[in-house]
């Protein structure tokens, strides 16, 4: 009698291997796109942030100076913009007095944002007697 060896050989056969680069080489490009989109979402959320910072220490700013020393017209602040914003960016506000004793304060800021121009604009107004006084 003659002994038989048995010899399992172990490894993935070409079809495997061919499934595999196939399965990658469609995740791959998916997971790039995603990342991608997570930095734009991040990217954004982060200029809004900082536009909605600029507009409030700028209206703090205008009422920390007093009713009497904000004059009408239409004044920019382009230079107090973070640099971290998108160029071409631009920030101003105009002061109009809708009746006695309250001045309104109209802002915009435009920023680019990947090729986009965003736009914010706020309004609030400033009284002759300041915040909480009748």
């Amino acid at each position: 009698m003659y002994a038989v060896a048995k010899t399992t050989e172990q490894g993935f056969t070409i079809i495997e291997l061919l499934v595999t680069i196939a399965v990658v080489g469609i995740m791959v490009p998916t997971l790039v796109g995603f990342v991608n989109t997570l930095n734009r979402f991040n990217d954004r959320a982060r200029d809004l942030t900082l536009v909605n910072s600029l507009a409030e220490n700028k209206v703090e700013s205008l009422r920390s100076i007093g009713f009497s020393s904000i004059n009408t017209g239409t004044v920019s602040f382009t230079s107090e913009m973070p640099a971290s914003l998108g160029s071409p960016r631009s920030a101003d506000y105009t002061v109009t007095v809708p009746s006695t004793g309250i001045k309104q304060i109209d802002m915009t800021i435009s920023y680019n944002d990947h090729g986009t121009t965003q736009s914010v604009n706020y309004k609030t107004y400033i009284g002759e007697l300041g915040v909480g006084q009748y």
